[in-house]
């Protein structure tokens, strides 16, 4: 126990720790010239390259920054001019729609025209054709009539008719004659 209370005693003598002789003030100016040495070989040999450095990497930093700034004012001329094309556009998308819709509407009345027009040739040859057709059924009816009437008549007359071929021919155009005056009704 007294080893332990003697290493707790108070020491009176505080130089040997950090005291300022003669020796330590020789050796701390020492080690102040040495760095001192140090900083100025340091400097003389790495002052102009880091310079240097730091100069190309404001050039660059400068340069990226007018590259940007030069970009940025492309871009917004970019922009204006997209917008102004799109305005364009818009107005000529509306001139087509319009030069499409009159195109359309003179292509339709045309269209209706030519139809209108085929539709009556149409209906003019139906007509004419039903025209052709009933003459053509008034013939042949007619022609049957004549030959009905004809055989009527024969078998009325008999026999007599069949010898006097003059008087079979009046008579048969007297019945034609009395048939053609009877209007035809459709």
């Amino acid at each position: 126990m007294i080893a332990l209370l003697t290493a707790f005693t108070p020491i009176d003598d505080y130089s040997g720790v950090l005291g300022f002789d003669w020796g330590f003030l020789n050796s701390l100016w020492f080690v102040w010239l040495n760095m001192a040495f140090i900083i100025f070989v340091l400097s003389w040999l790495l002052y102009k390259p880091i310079l240097q450095f730091l100069e190309k990497r404001r050039e660059r930093i400068k340069n990226e920054i007018e590259s940007a700034a030069e970009n940025f004012k492309k871009s917004e001329e970019s922009k204006a001019t997209y917008e102004t094309k799109l305005k364009g556009i818009s107005g000529e998308r509306d001139e087509i729609l319009d030069t499409a819709k009159k195109t359309a509407s003179a292509r339709e009345a045309e269209i209706i025209a030519a139809a209108k027009s085929e539709a009556s040739l149409i209906m003019e040859r139906a007509r004419r054709e039903i025209e052709q057709e009933r003459e053509k059924a008034k013939d042949e009816i007619h022609r049957e009539i004549v030959q009905v009437s004809a055989l009527m008549a024969e078998r009325l007359i008999g026999s007599q008719l069949t010898t006097d071929d003059a008087t079979r021919d009046r008579l048969l155009n007297q019945a034609i004659a009395e048939l053609g005056a009877v209007e035809w009704k459709s």
